[in-house]
């Protein structure tokens, strides 16, 4: 599936159409070129020249401009009378060439798109990037795979200089300058705008992304956009995915991925938690890495091919690194050997007071809730750490803590650790001869709430928030606590070789990952292994293993020496850790191909990554947003035999602009073209995105999101022209209107005489937030041939009162509950579009429906 995408980015304010803020856009002093305002055949001829173009451009150019000139402004639509086009500079130019490095931008273009929010991340995980600024590109790249396999991915100038033919045969045919007045205004003024080629059989796996801004005052901006996918060939960006039962790291401990919700919060790899605002399960068919990493052999991580991971490229085969420089990369491009970064939770919330609620019984009356204030010091995480190894809650009021009765020391410390922190006294001891055990037990329903949080059986044993983010010095004496339960330190000669390690064991998962990120927290690496003891009718056990190095650290915390060097050298492992990861080489890599198996992702807000079986991985990231005056965009596509393409577009241009696009695919046969088209923002939008199916068996499809507020008008829809037999079409339309906003689906549905056999259905469904906002549809079916099926379904709802009230009885504001509203109508649109389209688009709605009340 070719997949090419376009974001629109606005960051500045403007007052009206003849105004501008300039916000941190930077001054037009310096630009190469600033036409005067206004359009005439000189213009045209100076655009031209400018860029040294062929003749036969310049002709089709002012054949275009005569175009636009006789035919006159729509009136069908939406209104366009405020439209001055003598207003409008239609060619500014701010550098002089186009860059290939992304370092030789000139510092203020770089600078503007840097405070766009365009991440240097996403940047390393797309297969090319161009960036516009005002009428020109002045950044662009390919990977050198793609360059190699012969995809052409230019400038539209720069694609009409080196392979003119190809443009020659292409350019103006599927949507011909005499079309509407505004694909003639584009043919006459284009400039920028991006060229591909995807040769044949060639499958470009990552996504060609393309930015806009617009600089400076009054501008338009009129890009040509011209895509030929050859026969056979695919540029299928699939989103990076993750298999099921992948360990998430939450707040609240280890969760498989299958169970991430909206709301949760995750760890990112800038080593804090954040909100997760949009989760996603699809099929997948295609390749499927799996990553062995050092230090935990039993989690292998499966991944789909393009999913981003943070690495370290290792720089010396027998020999750690000696700098740490991360980078994000897909994972089919990770090697053996190679560093994958597991993020060190930075958090620290210290207490000295935990006041902690637990439920506790009221006689007749039932149960309350009562407040217990406990002193959050070192003896109660020294209490907390013995629990871990040793405790149970049985009956849902003995607090029990088990140990060996030749640990008196541990038994008595635990017994006065109860006295101090709890005030208790209630402390008895019971000795089990059968089995050489002594059982410390507390008759205290209080205590047996307060230590639930920490899992009541050894099999559910884990940590709390809380515990988590507390000060270095208090988790150090947990950990010495634990270990004297449940660890030992080995140093014997076995049959591998001497080996000296310390050793932590449980049968909790949950709280074996936690003790290694607890461990990392303190500066100590540790490697984690499983054994399976099913056989012999015992649970999984978990060991912590911390060697080398890292022993010295933890032989102080635990009262245990080590010397620093072991046969006269100094101990070193595999690992490296710093104050923000733990860096860990892959030990093994493998793949396969699978056919229709679910996967999982979910984006995270503002840092757009989380830790999945301990690796910082990346998911979606989003951009920022532009505007200008007018916007008038042409984007032909042609996808050739057995080929596929889409095309995703988000725009969110500010609420002066008239953004009036013309876009239209050419598909043959057995090929495929789906368009993913979200429009909000602008005074005006009138865009419809169509295919002519041209060969038999050709396939379209459109996704389509509006949403118009006050003053605003998104006049949306699609043309499906058949041409062929046993074509099919599918049109999915959504629209949004609030505070006065007028939305309208504008659909045609042409089924040539030749067309048998084939498809066609269109849903559209609106929603009006209020009483002053419209929504229109007006369907043109035009059908010359009787064995086809044609479905249209249209529906309009409003947000009711009864709605509202039953929302808003259950806690949440008004505007809560019209957030909540809305997201329920877009969620089965939301749940079919490619997850970084389906995340941008909720982030704006979300952002729009702000303060929508009255």
């Amino acid at each position: 599936m070719a997949r090419f995408t376009t974001k629109k980015i606005k960051d500045f304010k403007t007052d009206g159409i003849d105004s501008y803020e300039h916000g941190f856009s930077y001054s037009t002093d310096s630009y190469k070129y600033i036409l005067k305002p206004g359009l005439n055949e000189g213009v045209v001829k100076e655009i031209s020249g400018i860029k040294n173009e062929p003749e036969w451009m310049l002709k089709i150019r002012l054949e275009a401009y005569k175009a636009f000139q006789a035919k006159q402004t729509p009136i069908w639509g939406a209104d366009l009378s405020e439209i001055n086009y003598d207003k409008i500079h239609y060619y500014l130019r701010a550098s002089d060439r186009q860059e290939k490095s992304w370092d030789d931008v000139p510092a203020d273009i770089k600078e503007t798109f840097e405070k766009l929010g365009i991440p240097k991340a996403e940047r390393a995980v797309l297969a090319g990037v161009k960036a516009q600024y005002d009428s020109e590109v002045v950044y662009g790249s390919l990977k050198d795979v793609w360059v190699k396999d012969g995809v052409v991915f230019l400038s539209m100038d720069d694609g009409l200089a080196q392979y003119p033919d190809l443009v020659k045969e292409y350019f103006n045919k599927i949507i011909p300058f005499g079309d509407n007045k505004f694909s003639a205004l584009n043919t006459a003024t284009w400039s920028g705008g991006s060229f591909v080629y995807i040769p044949k059989g060639v499958h470009v796996s990552m996504p060609l992304q393309t930015y806009f801004r617009i600089n400076s005052a009054n501008a338009g901006q009129f890009e040509r956009t011209l895509i030929i996918v050859d026969e056979g060939a695919s540029v299928h960006y699939i989103e990076g995915c993750f298999t099921a039962g992948t360990q998430i790291i939450t707040d609240k401990g280890s969760t498989v991925i299958e169970d991430i919700k909206k709301g949760m919060q995750v760890l990112t790899h800038k080593g804090q938690y954040k909100l997760v605002y949009h989760t996603q399960v699809r099929p997948y068919s295609g390749k499927l890495f799996t990553l062995i990493v050092t230090g935990q052999p039993s989690e292998k991580i499966e991944a789909t091919k393009e999913h981003p991971f943070l690495v370290v490229k290792r720089k010396y085969k027998n020999e750690k690194n000696k700098d740490w420089n991360q980078e994000w990369l897909p994972v089919k491009d990770v090697e053996k050997g190679d560093y994958v970064c597991t993020p060190i939770d930075q958090t620290i919330k210290s207490q000295e007071i935990l006041i902690y609620e637990v439920p506790v019984g009221n006689g007749a009356s039932g149960w309350q809730l009562e407040k217990l204030q406990i002193p959050c010091t070192q003896e109660l995480f020294k209490l907390i750490g013995y629990y871990l190894a040793e405790g149970s809650i049985s009956g849902g009021s003995y607090l029990n803590f088990s140990f060996s009765k030749l640990e008196r020391e541990y038994i008595e410390e635990v017994k006065r650790l109860i006295k101090f922190v709890f005030s208790e006294n209630r402390v008895r001891e019971f000795h089990h001869e059968k089995n050489n055990g002594t059982n410390v037990v507390i008759s205290s329903v209080r205590l047996c709430r307060f230590f639930e949080q920490f899992g009541t059986h050894s099999n559910d044993k884990q940590m709390p928030d809380w515990v988590l983010q507390e000060s270095l010095e208090k988790q150090a004496v947990l950990i010495d606590a634990w270990y004297k339960g449940d660890g030992n330190y080995y140093k014997k000669q076995n049959i591998h070789g001497f080996k000296e390690v310390f050793r932590i064991s449980t049968v909790s998962r949950n709280l074996s990952l936690q003790g290694r990120m607890l461990l990392l927290r303190l500066g100590i690496a540790s490697s984690l292994n499983q054994q399976d003891k099913s056989s012999s009718g015992r649970q999984t056990m978990y060991n912590l293993v911390i060697g080398g190095e890292y022993m010295i650290s933890f032989g102080k915390i635990v009262g245990q020496p080590i010397q620093p060097k072991m046969w006269n050298k100094k101990r070193a492992t595999y690992y490296f850790v710093d104050d923000k990861y733990l860096y860990s080489p892959v030990k093994k890599i493998d793949s396969k191909e699978v056919d229709n198996i679910s996967v999982y992702n979910f984006s995270v807000k503002e840092d757009e990554s989380y830790v999945a079986d301990g690796v910082a991985v990346h998911n979606c990231t989003a951009p920022n947003f532009s505007s200008g005056s007018l916007h008038a965009a042409v984007v032909e596509i042609y996808v050739k035999k057995g080929a596929r393409c889409q095309y995703t577009t988000v725009q969110n241009w500010y609420k002066n602009i008239y953004n009036l696009v013309t876009k239209r695919a050419y598909v043959e046969e057995e090929a495929e073209m789906i368009w993913t088209d979200f429009n909000m923002g602008s005074k005006v939008t009138m865009k419809y995105p169509g295919f002519v199916l041209a060969g038999k068996g050709a396939r379209g499809e459109v996704l389509s999101m509006a949403l118009a507020g006050a003053g605003q008008h998104q006049d949306t829809g699609t043309k499906s022209i058949h041409l062929a037999p046993h074509t099919s079409s599918s049109v999915v339309a959504k629209s949004i209107s609030k505070g006065g906003g007028r939305t309208s689906y504008r659909g045609l549905v042409n089924v040539g005489p030749n067309a048998h056999d084939s498809k066609n259905t269109v849903i559209c469904d609106a929603l009006l937030l209020d009483g002053d906002s419209r929504s229109d549809t007006y369907p043109i079916d035009k059908i010359f041939n009787s064995n086809v099926e044609i479905q249209h379904e249209a529906t309009v709802s409003k947000i009711g009162d009864d709605q509202l009230f039953y929302l808003m009885s259950r806690g949440v504001t008004e505007e809560q509950a019209r957030k909540m509203i809305v997201n329920g109508f877009i969620d089965d649109l939301v749940r079919k579009l490619p997850m970084e389209y389906a995340v941008e688009m909720n982030r704006l709605i979300d952002h729009e429906m702000e303060g929508s009340i009255g």
